[in-house]
């Protein structure tokens, strides 16, 4: 089992996609399947991400399962969440490019860090993809979520996943998390008072906990934390420059957060071939971003982002016949 660790085909040429055809067609096949379950799904499809999001959640509103079995591993939800939880259960995914990025860049043995883990999906998708010679050390500070975690950690008795209760910033301590006032249950942040409740947790540097874990090596570092990717990538300077990240996916939004640390983006550019990558409408590619392109332009999307950085100059994997 693993640890909880308490408070002390070949690659498509075209739009620069690093994603294969054949998780293309997989996803595709997967996607559809899971909406013909449902009616008025396809209308849905029609209508862009928001329609999507509003029929995902309607549909688990009328029937909130605790217990979703996906992937190959079984996940605890939150019957009171209308963020995350309604899309593993009713489409079994959960940010469809974001899923298809793990499986191709994950292989046995990788290493994985998972930032703002919430439930789980994505920490558990790669405990399932990188076997028990892999690693998977995920960040969740926020109680219930930890809960989950550590519930559906004990279900699927992965040895090698460790689930860590703090958040990670550029400053070690104490940080104040402010809970999300509304019913999307993935809106914790140590950056936004949205005006719900808040509580003190722990905060560190993830250089520090990385050279307490012996994490010599990340194959892929995912950050999703409302806000406060920019202070994590901050507290992970040594990783950074040391070119002991392979792989980054991290939210893309907040632009006046970016905006202010370009230094720190131009930075991880210089040395990151960078992806935009759509989160809500399944079927919009992932396109490189361009060499020139100025930061602010880079916020046009307003279907939701995550960013994509892919180390120059790393020796490409092998996987299922595709380089």
């Amino acid at each position: 089992m693993g640890r909880i660790v308490a408070n002390k085909s070949r690659m498509v040429a075209m739009r620069d996609t690093p994603i294969p055809i054949t998780l293309e067609i997989r996803y595709a096949s997967k996607t559809i399947t899971g909406l013909l379950r449902h009616p008025r799904a396809f209308a849905r499809v029609f209508g862009g991400a928001h329609s999507i999001d509003d029929f995902v959640q309607e549909t688990y509103a009328k029937n909130p399962i605790a217990l979703k079995r996906t992937h190959g591993f079984e996940i605890y939800l939150n019957p009171n969440d209308m963020g995350i939880s309604p899309s593993i259960a009713v489409l079994g995914w959960y940010e469809l490019r974001t899923t298809e990025l793990f499986v191709e860049i994950l292989r046995r043995g990788s290493t994985v860090v998972d930032v703002g883990a919430n439930v789980g999906f994505f920490t558990f998708l790669a405990a399932k993809i990188v076997g028990p010679k892999g690693r998977v050390v995920s960040f969740e500070p926020e109680p219930t979520s930890f809960s989950l975690l550590a519930r559906s950690l004990s279900r699927n008795n992965f040895s090698n996943v460790m689930l860590i209760p703090k958040s990670l910033s550029d400053i070690e301590g104490e940080r104040t998390l402010y809970l999300s006032a509304t019913d999307h249950k993935g809106m914790h942040s140590i950056v936004y008072d949205s005006g719900g409740p808040n509580i003190s947790v722990p905060s560190v540097k993830l250089d520090t906990e990385a050279a307490r874990l012996g994490l010599d090596h990340i194959d892929l570092l995912k950050i999703d934390a409302e806000g406060a990717e920019p202070e994590i990538l901050a507290g992970a300077v040594e990783l950074l420059s040391e070119r002991r990240v392979s792989n980054l996916i991290f939210e893309w939004e907040h632009a006046e957060n970016w905006l202010e640390n370009e230094r720190l983006v131009r930075r991880l550019f210089s040395t990151y071939d960078a992806f935009l990558v759509p989160r809500s409408l399944p079927f919009l590619p992932i396109k490189k971003v361009k060499d020139n392109l100025a930061l602010a332009d880079m916020f046009q999307n307003r279907f939701g982002t995550n960013l994509y950085l892919r180390l120059r100059n790393q020796k490409r994997m092998v996987r299922n016949g595709m380089e």
